[in-house]
């Protein structure tokens, strides 16, 4: 039989608490953490903003692929962009019937720099990528790998406007031009 023994307990560090020097090296840990990171913060927001235009461009693409699929490889034929007919709502409503909301065709950056404009009303800066015009011939739009299908309206990322291509890929128009070899 076991003899319980009755007494003090054994000093030493059997304590599971933590002391108060633990936890302010912790602190000051994370501190130094949050002084490094919060500089990058607006790089960050900068880089994220071109990922999600980039998206929006890639999904408006993957739409003129199916509309392209659904009528006989024949661009949408809309009006011409500056002749005072309703240009944004065509390519709106024209996608929309292939899956690309209305919200997809929004540049987050160029929003924020316009402001947060009515979603109500489709005026001609609701859309912030510019399609190719392409003739009524099947086949034309997909001729050239290298003709761009959007451009981005303005320079919203600091690297030149986006460019989406034939093959979905879209690109800065600076690292366009320095692949071609003019920059």
């Amino acid at each position: 039989m076991a003899r319980k023994v009755v007494g003090p307990r054994p000093a030493g560090p059997t304590s599971k608490a933590f002391t108060i020097l633990e936890i302010l090296a912790v602190l000051c840990i994370l501190t130094i953490l949050a002084l490094l990171l919060v500089p990058n913060y607006k790089t960050w927001m900068a880089k994220a903003a071109q990922v999600a235009c980039m998206a929006n461009m890639r999904s408006i693409h993957i739409g003129l692929g199916t509309y392209l699929n659904d009528h006989k490889n024949i661009w949408p034929q809309g009006p011409a962009p500056f002749d005072g007919a309703p240009w944004a709502e065509f390519w709106i409503r024209t996608l929309e019937a292939e899956g690309v909301p209305r919200k997809t065709w929004e540049c987050p950056s160029i929003r924020g720099m316009l402001g947060d404009p009515s979603r109500d009303e489709i005026t001609e800066s609701s859309i912030h990528y510019i399609p190719t015009m392409f003739d009524g011939l099947p086949g034309t739009a997909r001729r050239w790998p290298t003709q761009p299908w959007l451009v981005e309206r303005a320079n919203a990322h600091g690297n030149g406007a986006l460019i989406c291509f034939t093959d979905g890929s879209v690109k800065p128009f600076n690292q366009v031009m320095a692949e071609q070899g003019l920059r």
